[in-house]
């Protein structure tokens, strides 16, 4: 009889390690979402809303032999699932894969994708009328945001606010600077450590004003773009579960809580020594996916390497589709590269067409 391998969460890092096992094992992927949402492109959708028939695909066509089954999971344990609805899911391997939250409209809300159309829409509307605007936040989202909304709508005043000292806390100063040298040159107003005492919401765009700034006393659509925070609902549930300082869960070499034998942590949730980032995700899943196989066939986790994250903290951070820069992790410090090879990796196409092809809707739309 072929084992079953449950993955929760159908998002980038539980989609493609179940493409992955899909010839291997019964998978079933629990997500509660009715779609996926490619929200790599999320950012540019705030400007260019027609991305959204793109960039919002079905899971009916991700897997071969396996499914998708739309639910929410209350617990997971070695050996299956429980949903919330009382239903019990048994299967041999568990993975955890929940993800992390992020502001509207940068990513969808937990049930629904209807919910993160009409934030992208609503945003974009705020964004077409509005003469200024604030972003609070110098990290990933907030740095491409601002070059996604100065090189869409050059004329439009935008400001970026971020409490660090340089941009992208965690990153290179050359990746910063690289990054604060386009935006400037794109009209940006950049301010570096500058605390924002307090915001309206921290969880959508609005229209008010902002402390700390030279304009404080004027309207303007205020964007908080103030970092990832993992979904770790389901590791809570674990008595002996611990968290790192990020909220993400421990896992020991295998990527195992809680002392778990067969059930395993992925992707943002988990305290793996990655940043929550795709790039993360490309060294993870076919790891663990290789992991998986060899626990199927008989072997002990074990038995076979550890994982070992980067050695550096890749990111591509475009601006707009053909400015940017990235650290790329190729080399023991990463390989910082600029307008040109982000714009091809990234900028240009957002992965748009690689993911549409991996759900099975390729030169299509759902």
């Amino acid at each position: 009889m072929m084992k079953r391998v449950i993955i929760v969460g159908g998002g980038y890092a539980g989609a493609n390690l179940a493409r992955l096992l899909d010839k291997l094992a019964e998978v079933c992927v629990v997500e509660a979402r009715d779609h996926f949402v490619h929200n790599v492109a999320a950012i540019r959708s705030v400007v260019d809303p027609s991305l959204l028939a793109r960039i919002v695909i079905p899971y009916d066509r991700l897997l071969r032999r396996g499914r998708v089954r739309q639910g929410i999971v209350s617990s997971a344990f070695d050996g299956g699932v429980t949903l919330a609805d009382g239903a019990t899911i048994e299967g041999d391997i568990v993975i955890v894969a929940t993800g992390s939250h992020y502001a509207r409209p940068f990513k969808p809300t937990l049930h629904g994708t209807r919910a993160f159309e009409d934030s992208v829409k609503a945003a974009h509307a705020s964004l077409l009328a509005a003469d200024r605007v604030a972003i609070v936040g110098g990290g990933a989202v907030g740095v491409e945001l601002a070059g996604e909304i100065a090189s869409a709508h050059p004329r439009k005043r935008v400001t970026l606010v971020s409490g660090a000292p340089a941009l992208m806390p965690g990153y290179s100063a050359k990746l910063a600077g690289s990054l604060e040298a386009q935006l400037r040159a794109k009209g940006v107003d950049i301010h570096l450590g500058t605390r924002v005492e307090s915001l309206d919401a921290t969880d959508s765009p609005y229209l008010g004003t902002l402390s700390s700034t030279p304009d404080a006393a004027e309207d303007q659509l205020i964007f908080p773009a103030l970092g990832a925070r993992p979904i770790t609902a389901v590791f809570r549930r674990m008595p002996t579960a611990s968290f790192d300082a990020q909220g993400r869960v421990a896992v020991d070499a295998w990527l195992r809580p809680a002392g778990a034998r067969r059930l395993f942590a992925l992707g943002d949730a988990a305290a793996t020594g990655d940043p929550m980032t795709i790039v993360a995700i490309t060294r993870q899943v076919p790891w663990l996916a290789k992991i998986i196989a060899a626990t199927l066939a008989g072997e002990s986790p074990q038995s076979l390497p550890a994982y070992v994250p980067w050695s550096s903290r890749g990111i591509l951070v475009p601006l707009g589709p053909r400015d940017g820069a990235s650290v790329l992790p190729v080399t023991r410090h990463g390989l910082l590269v600029g307008k040109w090879p982000t714009a091809l990796i990234k900028g240009r196409e957002l992965f748009i067409p690689r993911y549409r092809k991996e759900f099975g809707y390729s030169g299509q739309f759902a």
